[in-house]
């Protein structure tokens, strides 16, 4: 196989090698007459923070609230006018902020809450009458609620559950390769694809920074299933020194031996490949060297049958026809234990290599990157 090469090149580095973000301006609120309705005063827009605060109403009926700030950059949404006394007043969404907080809800009799920003930005709702709770605000793309939400997945992980820094609940830490445990994995907030928590795998030493969770809830899903998993490579990706390659295994099924799912191999170039690996590197074909890592979450799905020694792989919802088998023993595919999540670093990269998982699931049928 193509990855012959990389061994030479690396045989004395570490054995299992595969070639493998103006001042808010605040409107003045308008006086309340004698049975007479006041206005509310309008807000200001925000350059960078928080949106301007909408003027007060007046005390007949309640004033219509401010709109929310426009965000230019990392601001969370505008805060909408205080209605009067009266009806509740309507406040306006506030502006998609940009990786910001998820939106805040505002009081008031009614009130709309502020959409939310890409990123978790919500907007925040505007502040009504006296009367009722506004509605919560709508999560933006890319955070909020969870990608497991009402799903019927056999196993579906939004590592949503544990705390930071440490391995995900249900999970357990692996031994480094040949190294100590758990050295740089564990749930981290700096970045997600869903939810508000990833799986972080971040070194710039050999090993494994790897958590593992049982499949033995699955029964027979375990060897024959679909599974996809979101990931996002630190941009810009550490690249190997000339005629040298970086090695690393995203996901595996474990096993009698060891099945390599998601494994790259990154030259000096910053292009790399994927392929199926085992840890002697006896199998099994690399793909061209296609692709690229980048500051985008993407995602990586899998399927494998252990009775017929089959295995598909797909990027982004494409498939990898390069690396795909069926009835060959040399994967040497068994009962599969436990997934192995995070990175196996097989050579040492100049700078860390940082790694998040999000959004893991595996079930009986193609899940897709929806």
């Amino acid at each position: 196989m193509r990855a012959r090469l990389v061994v030479a090149l690396l045989a004395g580095v570490l054995a299992g090698c595969a070639t493998s973000e103006p001042s808010p301006i605040t409107g003045n609120a308008g006086n309340g007459g004698t049975g007479g309705n006041a206005g509310g005063g309008i807000g200001g827009n925000a350059g960078t923070g928080s949106g301007g605060s909408g003027g007060a109403g007046g005390a007949a009926s309640g004033g219509t609230g401010g709109s929310g700030g426009a965000v230019t950059t990392a601001g969370t949404g505008g805060g909408a006018g205080a209605g009067g006394g009266g009806s509740g007043g309507t406040s306006s969404a506030g502006a998609a902020g940009r990786a910001g907080t998820s939106g805040v809800a505002g009081t008031g009799g009614g009130g709309t809450a502020g959409q939310g920003g890409r990123g978790g930005a919500g907007g925040r709702g505007g502040t009504g009458g006296a009367a009722g709770t506004g509605a919560a605000g709508t999560t933006g793309a890319g955070g909020g609620t969870s990608a497991c939400a009402g799903k019927t997945y056999k196993l579906c992980e939004d590592f949503e559950t544990g705390t930071v820094g440490a391995i995900p609940s249900g999970w357990t830490g692996l031994n480094g390769y040949g190294a100590d445990s758990m050295r740089g994995v564990g749930l981290a907030t700096d970045q997600f694809h869903s939810g508000a928590m990833a799986l972080k795998s971040s070194s710039m030493t050999p090993g494994q920074q790897r958590a593992q969770r049982t499949l033995s809830a699955l029964g027979a899903t375990a060897t024959k299933h679909w599974g996809r998993i979101f990931y996002k490579v630190v941009s810009p990706s550490p690249k190997p020194a000339n005629g040298q390659v970086i090695h690393v295994t995203l996901a595996a099924l474990m096993g009698t031996t060891e099945n390599r799912i998601v494994d790259t191999v990154e030259q000096s170039n910053g292009t790399h490949q994927w392929l199926f690996n085992i840890p002697d590197d006896s199998c099994c074909t690399g793909s061209a060297y296609s692709w690229s890592f980048d500051a985008s979450w993407h995602c990586a799905e899998w399927y494998v049958d252990v009775s017929a020694q089959a295995y598909r792989f797909f990027t982004d919802g494409t498939e990898v026809t390069q690396i795909g088998f069926t009835g060959r023993a040399g994967a040497r595919m068994s009962n599969y234990t436990a997934l192995a999540v995070g990175a196996i670093f097989y050579q040492m990269p100049p700078s860390p290599f940082t790694i998040w998982f999000d959004d893991l699931a595996i079930d009986d049928n193609q899940i897709g990157c929806q």
